[in-house]
């Protein structure tokens, strides 16, 4: 048992340095290398880091309760008693609570701190002016948090349905209420998470494997392109100066901001034509020339992961409706799903290897992650209609990084309720875990009847199969407040319509430019975004964009 037990928490372990390598080059790639902040970078690693190496514990709390079952026999295995398989659960409970509490803290105060004391800078105020004045707006977040708590403290529970007698309902209405106070709090962390899937990850699932195979425009046909465009530009400013040359006339307000807007226009144009040339010469652009045809090989096969995904997730939400064991009063949770589900049966077969599924678990997370932020570099963060930070290479203000690992921690924590309910269902539950249906006297018994030997699920005897604790954790929640879980069972239903919708956009999307991002040095993002997409608009063929 020890054996089993050191192997997956050194397993976790280094998964867990990893993610946190990872947070840090992804913050290094991306924050501004003119503006930086130490204590916002900081705080955007560790943040990071923490909630990918919280979703790398679900695999871990997978295996372990699959190990204590023999899968030849279908009964537990003699050294899982239950005072062992509790000590065992205990602990990755408290490591989920840890990381949990980690998280709430992270979202409810030290980002939003982060954020206003970086806010906060002046010339003119000290230090302990900044730390009091980002205290103060940031006890607003704290307010709210511990608004939640109390909140959750004093609910009550929706209590099941009278029909309904299963152990799994039981041991979740033992519980106490501090666990279900953290759950509830959780779960609201997840419902903006959820929001932040439906609007950055859904799109994203297809623009991210549709934009590598669609790969960037050809250096020399946007060369020419540019080049095209800034001969329009200079035509256009030698009319307007013909216009007033050899009179004494002053030139008009219209023709002023004119002619403002096409100096601007060819200072950007001259950027990108001198940044082209560069990435002519680069090393780093001829090994991205070379490394092509693998782009292309990955892109194909992302492409086909996201229809998987989607497909699973497809079949599950429609399962729910015909096989949910309570319906609507729980939240439609599933006992054991009917229809077949490829990242479900993917996940079982590889847990019997672990770490296999610990590996394809990693590579799911990530794809997610890398989905997500191809929707916030594509859209940028916005509210509403107003585009508030670009996220963009060397080029994204400590603010902007600061919510984007705002974004990216709850849509990761709304992650944890998709896979473990929607993506694959049955192995969040019991992982690999089997049991003999099959008793003689008071004696279960399959040594010969290898067909009673059947997959774990909700309505199975307890004392064989352990459900996992992430998903006590998610089904505390859908129980004990039921408009939660039709909440998100229907922003399932969303997710799939949005990533339907960004996949029609990112088929007819162009391709992207070799030197996005790097032409705002000396215009705002927004003026140059408006100043080269104007394109044909207006009554003549380059019309200008006003800000």
């Amino acid at each position: 048992m020890s054996a089993v037990v050191g192997i997956a928490w050194t397993v976790y372990g280094i998964v867990s340095v990893i993610f946190f390598l990872f947070s840090i080059g992804f913050t290094r790639y991306y924050q501004d290398k003119h503006e930086r902040d130490v204590f916002a970078t900081i705080t955007s690693i560790l943040a990071l880091g923490l909630v990918l190496s919280c979703l790398a514990l679900l695999p871990v709390d997978i295996f372990l309760v699959s190990s204590t079952v023999d899968s030849l026999t279908g009964l537990k295995k003699s050294w899982a008693t239950p005072e062992t398989i509790e000590n065992m659960k205990f602990v990755v409970q408290l490591v989920y609570y840890g990381c949990y509490g980690m998280i709430g803290l992270f979202c409810f105060f030290l980002i939003p701190f982060a954020y206003f004391y970086y806010e906060e800078e002046d010339v003119d105020q000290t230090r302990r002016d900044r730390i009091r004045g980002a205290f103060k707006y940031t006890s607003f977040f704290v307010a709210i948090s511990i608004f939640l708590f109390l909140f959750a403290l004093f609910l009550k529970p929706n209590l099941p349905p009278p029909k309904l007698d299963l152990d799994w309902f039981k041991k979740i209405l033992m519980e106490s209420n501090g666990e279900k106070t953290i759950a509830f709090v959780i779960a609201c962390l997840a419902f903006l998470g959820m929001l932040i899937l439906i609007g950055y990850t859904a799109p994203g699932l297809s623009l991210f494997p549709i934009g590598l195979i669609k790969g960037r425009k050809r250096l020399d046909v946007e060369n020419e392109d540019v080049d095209n465009q800034l001969t329009v530009v200079r035509e256009r400013q030698r009319a307007l100066h013909a216009k007033y040359s050899g009179s004494n006339k002053l030139m008009t307000t219209h023709d002023y901001r004119n002619m403002e807007n096409l100096e601007d226009e060819e200072r950007i144009l001259v950027r990108r034509l001198r940044g082209i040339e560069e990435d002519k010469k680069s090393i780093w652009q001829k090994m991205l020339t070379f490394l092509r045809p693998f782009e292309v090989i990955i892109g194909i096969f992302s492409f086909i992961l996201t229809w998987v995904i989607i497909l699973s997730m497809f079949l599950t939400i429609v399962d729910k409706i015909s096989s949910s064991i309570c319906g609507r009063q729980c939240g439609y949770i599933i006992s054991h799903p009917r229809l077949f589900n490829p990242i479900n049966f993917i996940f079982v077969n590889l847990s019997k290897w672990f770490p296999l599924d610990y590996i394809f678990m990693v590579v799911l997370i990530l794809y997610y992650f890398m989905a997500t932020l191809s929707g916030l570099v594509t859209m940028g963060i916005r509210f509403l209609w107003m585009n508030l930070y670009r996220i963009r290479r060397n080029g994204t203000a400590p603010q902007g990084l600061l919510m984007t690992a705002v974004l990216l921690t709850l849509s990761l924590l709304a992650l944890n309720y998709t896979v473990t309910t929607t993506v694959a269902p049955g192995y969040a539950h019991f992982g690999s875990q089997v049991y003999c249906n099959f008793t003689i006297g008071d004696q279960r018994d399959c040594s010969d009847r290898n067909e009673y030997i059947i997959p774990c699920d909700l309505n199975a005897p307890t004392d064989i199969c352990t459900p996992t604790t992430s998903s006590l954790l998610i089904d505390r929640v859908l129980v004990d407040t039921p408009f939660l879980g039709l909440v998100f069972y229907y922003c399932q239903w969303v997710f799939i319509g949005m990533f339907l919708i960004g996949c029609i956009v990112a088929i007819f999307r162009r391709p992207r430019s070799n030197v996005d991002g790097d032409d705002d040095e000396y215009v705002e993002d927004e003026e140059q975004q408006g100043l080269l997409s104007s394109g044909s608009q207006g009554n003549h063929s380059n019309s200008i964009s006003y800000h």
